[in-house]
């Protein structure tokens, strides 16, 4: 099991699936960097790659990760993220013509409809080539799967809903009395609209507009207030942008949280507002706890979302309009009900349970 890192990614999306595989008697080794260790697995190797592929930590991960497939005698190498599929895919050379099944998870191709030049010159070639090297590809939304089966050459293309969501992590005792403790804890007014978005700091995740929406809610309504869940990556730049745009007092910013599912009860509206997703799993944590989505329109959220019917999207370029829809579910209870309970008879799809028993047909397969 290869993929980037173990806090960031791991930790978050995969202990499901380990636990699974080990319940049904695998052997399962999980190889990432970061010191945090990996609950269930057999044994864990802690490796020297960083979070891009354009270091030469990569190519001593290729060669550290070469090592430990030939000592491991593997029957499947599964690996995520652009880093764990890279050096994987090319360290298992020799154990595939062995035998070895390499399954590749994409979270969302770097390159897609609208994606920076950049993104296609740096990352398609090189996951055109991996293509090869793959047996089995998982995607996560339909452009993906589209783009893939047009242009690449893998032996299987799958797609899957998510990576699996465990909402009984979610489940909250007394939601509103968590929900007036959290409050008063964060000194935000009782009576406020509050606004979360959890995910890491970081340009693709876009909260920098998120802090223009709140503005212009403000302007409007005033007394909102935003809650920013996840490890900051800009060093301190989101928080200045914050400060000099004039709404830093509004915006609670909380780094990395383990009590996500207090924090939703917290607030009134998930507002997630990144430029790419592959698929975006705080939404179906929202949408479990009947918390609205107020989205942007990318190829991971409209997955998920049904503009107007389990919540909104709004284009990267229409801020007004993502504020104006914030505007309208703090005032209509109605139209807040009803989004939610469409959305909430949808959300079991996403589970880890429904989403684990394709994946273990496919790796078992």
């Amino acid at each position: 099991f290869v993929a980037n890192v173990a806090k960031e990614h791991i930790l978050k999306f995969h202990l499901p699936t380990i636990k699974a595989l080990k319940d049904r008697g695998w052997t399962v080794d999980v190889a990432c960097s970061g010191e945090e260790d990996v609950p269930f697995c057999d044994n864990h190797f802690k490796t020297c790659w960083k979070r891009s592929p354009f270091t030469l930590k990569t190519i001593s991960g290729i060669k550290e990760l070469e090592g430990i497939i030939e000592k491991g005698g593997y029957d499947v190498i599964y690996c995520h993220t652009p880093v764990g599929g890279l050096v994987a895919r090319i360290a298992s050379k020799k154990a595939r013509k062995q035998g070895a099944k390499v399954v590749y998870f994409a979270h969302g191709l770097h390159f897609y409809k609208g994606a920076p030049l950049v993104n296609w010159l740096c990352y398609y070639p090189i996951e055109k080539y991996l293509a090869k090297k793959t047996d089995d590809m998982i995607l996560i939304n339909q452009e993906d799967l589209e783009l893939v089966n047009k242009r690449f050459k893998v032996k299987n293309t799958y797609l899957s809903n998510g990576i699996g969501v465990e909402l009984e992590r979610l489940n909250v005792e007394n939601p509103e009395k968590i929900k007036s403790e959290y409050r008063k804890e964060l000194n935000i007014p009782q009576d406020a609209t509050v606004l979360i978005y959890c995910a890491e700091l970081l340009k693709n995740k876009n909260q920098t507009y998120l802090m223009r929406v709140l503005k212009k809610v403000l302007e409007k309504e005033g007394n909102t207030y935003l809650l920013l869940a996840g490890i900051d990556h800009t060093d301190g730049e989101f928080e200045e942008y914050a400060k000099k745009l004039g709404v830093y007092d509004n915006i609670r910013f909380l780094g990395w949280r383990d009590d996500i599912a207090n924090l939703y009860v917290t607030a009134d509206i998930c507002t997630p507002t990144s430029i790419r997703e592959g698929f975006g799993i705080n939404l179906v944590e929202a949408m479990y706890l009947k918390i609205p989505v107020v989205a942007t329109d990318n190829r991971g959220h409209k997955t998920i979302i049904k503009n107007g019917e389990n919540g909104f999207l709004v284009s990267l370029e229409g801020e007004e309009e993502f504020a104006s829809r914030v505007i309208s579910l703090s005032k209509d209870k109605k139209l807040k009900e009803s989004l939610v309970e469409k959305a909430y008879s949808e959300v079991y799809k996403y589970t880890s349970e429904a989403v684990l028993k394709e994946l273990i047909k496919i790796l078992e397969g």
